[in-house]
């Protein structure tokens, strides 16, 4: 191709990158996968940090999303595959924060905020924003032992120096690798051949001087006996000291979204609006909110109360625009800065696998690995500010031995005999869960041949403890009588209860001003609620594969196989928690156990080859059945075609049914007490705040059925070696939709008239708001659709200029929701594509420039999150704030090859977010609210990353 071609081809290929992203856009950075196919834009492999000489054999093969592995076949499903080399450019801390740059991946869970208060800090991949359990997770095309009771899997516990690449199918694959495969496969490709040592050591920190961060890797590997056996041990510690909640600019601005006093439903006045500056009604010294017993002016009258240090009586500011639970400045409490942006979390794993050929055509392989991930982070102060039984207002009597003389005097005055007081604990630091995860997986298996047939199985056992402990958190019934402090006859200040109870225990609390309650009263109304959690997954394969014959047009492949697994967990606590004691945690004990056997076969078929517009036409079919026991049986199926009319294009299409079934907290769960924050419509949609939660399973649930669609196409012009493109649509209709309905859901169909609902929460005689319960169902319809796009170039720069030396790699990766639909009996249908707040913004994309001249390599990556409406789900009557602007972050590294530190050794340093862009605002309501949101917007600033490989 003459120079003038290649300059136009990069041209096309930088447009087409502006095109998508309409800004610097991130890329996905993919590599060719083994098989020579372009299943995924494939650009030459750029050297890898420590990669290993050799590349897989033809023994090795894999196919990601089939089960047939033959050179030259790829399925019809598309399919994106990332060199660990990319993955590194990316992220080069842990391997789930890369694959969260891909569009489609944008939803996973990570150490950010709203992670939760179990699994925190586990990363779980969420393929096109289904959920995590619809996403299935695959080391060398095996299922990894599940880390949590969900049965999701953590990316991080996977060897990240020995990833030679990830494939991520973007569809349905449940006739391929069984349940959980709705949305789609990601498939760890591990370099189990790997010889030689290799070791890795990486220091980061932001612009702010905070996501303190180390990363250490060693690994190594030889062969032995005369090359008949092979042996490769990896371990692995991370470390990352995360951000304070109130340590970035963005974060203090308090914006959220509240009820607007004066709101009229309308257009111009809505109902709710976006401000800045939001706190809550409340104190971190206790405020009065009314008094009891009296007239109602007598009762008014002591609204406003507040207590400064040593319990001083002091007016509060009740700032402006201000209802029951919210209010714009003055003196509430921020509860937007109060957990971690970045939770801590330190992790340690280790990986080792043995192979031995007892022939040359048979193998026997072991695999171990062992992995713990802890985490400790702030969950927030013990709130008394709702009506809940857990979050319960204090109530002052008269004769509170701790209240001052001047409250009690006027108290007396007018006949008030009670006051109401909300109060957020700062003392004995904020209630905090401890999560230590250990997960422990085994492996053994063997291949081997017979005649012209391959035959695999394996045996895995696998077994995740996680210890889940929520501490500093309120003792209910101890903090209740506590609050309640009166003088003994003696003159000193005791409980009341213990006037009656002498050898009660109870320690009185002072709950006026900081630093009030003493350490005695704070270890008495506080304790820690444990929830210790034991799973474990066995499971065995036998496949057999092979080419039973030919046609015309070449040979027929066919898979058969039968798989087994067995599912069980076992769940404890203590026995306050059984009481529901606590404020937070409470889970309760359970225990369930489920199997599946399955039996699944799948063939390609050639129909034509290497005939005028019929240069290839292969057919791909495979059907599953598979047994649950604790739901019957079900199967699934798949159907796709591969055509090109001509060398240059190939088109694809599938169609597949596919299942999830569901997992085991979802069918035997008793429970986990949370608390929830949501606007009540009964009440002109005030926010209420912490209102008791309890979510328990239904051992009558089913799986759920996906139908898939896609197709698309791979175009690879003749007229310009390396330009890849492809566009491809899917398609995913999910029907029984196993979906536990929300809170806010709850309510606002209730408001709607739908007595079901109402069932869900519980008021008391006042109209206020005291709990929601509820379990998963199916019950709900899902539908997803949209389209993804890639385009790649590679290209020598001499081949265009004669005085410009080296490689240039160019890379896009776009995504577009067309649609994103939830619907269901007695519910309003909600398209949310294009709504921010529900993380599904019509655009996403990423770029990637990457240049590489002997031993100097430059890389820029973009990452895109289009425009969109904050939340489609209300009118421009119900909220004011509307729309969200399209952000952009770039990304970069540079790094230089040292012969000193062995083959392919190197120094680099890794920038992300170099122009240190603020996230949007886009506040997302939870227990603590947070003002952007953090699955979509880069929330860390400015991260430098310096690291250093060897490789001998």
């Amino acid at each position: 191709m003459t120079p003038v071609r290649r300059a136009l081809a990069a041209t096309t290929a930088v447009g087409a990158i502006m095109f998508m992203c309409s800004a610097p856009a991130s890329a996905q950075s993919a590599v060719a996968p083994a098989q020579d196919d372009d299943s995924s834009m494939q650009l030459p492999r750029a050297p890898e940090a420590g990669a290993a000489d050799a590349g897989p054999s033809a023994a090795d093969i894999v196919v990601t999303g089939s089960r047939v592995a033959r050179p030259g076949f790829t399925s019809p499903t598309p399919v994106t595959a990332l060199s660990s080399a990319e993955l590194a450019k990316s992220s080069p801390s842990t391997v789930s924060e890369a694959l969260r740059t891909l569009p489609a991946l944008t939803n996973t869970s990570g150490t950010q905020r709203n992670s939760g208060s179990a699994g925190g800090g586990q990363s779980f991949l969420n393929l096109r924003g289904l959920g995590a359990t619809r996403t299935l997770t695959l080391v060398d095309g095996r299922r990894f032992v599940s880390t949590n009771i969900t049965g999701s899997v953590d990316a991080n516990l996977i060897p990240s120096a020995l990833i030679q690449r990830v494939d991520v199918v973007t569809g349905g694959a449940s006739a391929a690798y069984g349940s959980d495969a709705v949305a789609g496969v990601v498939n760890f490709v591990l370099d189990s051949r790997y010889e030689g040592i290799k070791a890795s050591a990486q220091y980061g920190l932001t612009s702010h001087d905070d996501n303190h961060e180390f990363v250490a890797t060693l690994t190594g590997g030889t062969a032995f006996a005369g090359g008949r056996g092979h042996l490769v041990v990896s371990g692995e510690y991370f470390e990352n000291k995360g951000i304070r909640g109130d340590a970035r600019d963005w974060a203090r601005s308090g914006y959220q979204v509240i009820t607007n006093p004066t709101g009229n439903g309308t257009e111009a006045n809505p109902t709710q609006i976006l401000s800045p500056n939001v706190r809550l009604v409340t104190s971190y010294g206790g405020l009065i909110l009314n008094g009891n017993g009296g007239t109602a002016a007598a009762n008014a009258s002591f609204r406003g109360i507040s207590f400064g240090p040593g319990g001083v009586p002091q007016a509060f500011d009740f700032g402006t625009l201000t209802t029951a639970g919210t209010q714009v400045g003055g003196s509430g409490v921020d509860n937007a800065i109060i957990q971690q942006i970045n939770r801590p979390l330190t992790r340690k794993a280790i990986f080792a696998r043995a192979s031995f050929d007892i022939t040359p055509e048979w193998s026997l392989f072991g695999e171990g690995s062992y992995g713990e991930v802890r985490s400790d982070y702030i969950n927030g102060p013990n709130v008394h500010n709702s009506n809940a039984a857990q979050t319960a207002f204090i109530t002052i009597r008269q004769d509170n031995a701790y209240l001052p003389d001047s409250i009690r005097n006027q108290m007396i005055a007018s006949g008030v005999t009670s006051l109401t007081m909300t109060r957020w604990d700062l003392e004995d630091g904020k209630t905090h869960t401890d999560n230590r995860n250990r997960t422990t997986r085994l492996v053994g298996g063997f291949e081997g041949r017979i005649g012209d047939w391959k035959l695999d199985g394996y045996y895995q056992w696998g077994q995740n403890r996680n210890t889940n402990i929520v501490k500093t958190t309120n003792k209910i019934t101890n903090f209740n009588l506590a609050t309640d402090a009166v003088r003994a006859p003696d003159g000193s200040i005791v409980c009341r209860s213990t006037l009656t109870s002498p050898g009660n225990g109870c320690v009185p609390f002072n709950p006026f001003g900081v630093g009030s309650p003493s350490s005695a009263s704070l270890a008495y109304v506080n304790g820690d609620s444990p929830a210790y959690i034991r799973t474990t997954q066995q499971a065995a394969a036998l496949n057999l594969s092979g080419e039973p014959f030919s046609t015309w047009a070449g040979p027929v492949s066919l898979a058969v196989g039968a798989e087994y697994r067995r599912e069980t967990a076992r769940v404890e606590s203590d026995a306050l928690s059984l009481l529901s004691g606590y404020k937070i945690g409470n889970q309760q004990p359970w225990s369930g156990a489920y199997s599946i056997r399955e039996f699944y076969a799948e063939t390609v078929v050639p129909l034509a080859n290497d005939m005028p517009m019929l240069r290839l036409v292969e057919a791909n079919a495979a059907v599953r059945r598979t047994h649950y026991s604790t739901s019957g049986s079900v199967t699934t199926w798949k159907g796709g075609l591969t055509y090109k009319p001509i060398e240059d294009l190939r088109l694809r299409i599938t169609r597949s049914r596919d299942i999830r079934a569901p997992n085991l907290n979802e069918l035997f769960s008793k429970g986990r007490q949370s608390v929830s924050t949501v606007r009540d419509p009964f009440r002109n949609n005030v926010i209420a705040s912490n209102i008791s939660s309890l979510t328990t399973g239904n051992p009558n649930l089913r799986p759920e059925i996906a139908n898939t669609l896609t197709y698309g196409g791979v175009y690879s012009p003749s007229w310009a070696p390396g330009l890849q493109l492809s566009v491809d649509y899917y398609r995913i209709k999910i029907d029984g939709a196993i979906a536990t309905v929300t809170d806010q859901v709850a309510l606002d169909q209730c408001f709607e008239g739908s007595a079901d609902f109402c069932a869900l929460s519980t008021r008391d005689a006042n109209g206020n708001l005291t709990g929601f319960r509820s379990s998963p169902i199916n019950y709900s319809q899902l539908l997803t659709s949209g389209i993804d796009i890639e385009a790649s170039y590679a290209v020598p720069m001499a081949s265009m200029f004669d005085w410009w030396k080296g490689q240039l790699n160019l890379r896009a990766v776009a995504n577009r929701v067309n649609h994103f639909t939830t619907s269901a009996p007695g519910l309003v249908t909600r398209d949310v594509a294009g709504s921010i707040v529900d993380s599904q913004p019509h655009w996403r994309a990423q770029g990637q420039l990457d240049y590489t001249l002997d031993g100097l390599n430059l890389t820029l990556i973009g990452r895109y999150v289009g425009s969109g409406t904050y939340d489609k789900s209300r009118s421009p009557a119900q909220l004011g704030f509307r729309d969200v602007a399209a952000q952009a972050f770039l990304d970069g590294q540079i790094s230089y090859k040292l012969p000193q530190l062995g083959r392919n050794g190197q120094i680099y340093l890794n920038v992300r977010n170099i122009l240190n862009t603020d996230p949007r605002i886009a506040p997302l309501a939870g227990n603590l609210v947070i003002v952007t949101n953090p699955f979509l917007y880069d929330t860390t600033g400015r991260m430098f990353r310096f690291g250093v490989r060897a490789s001998f």
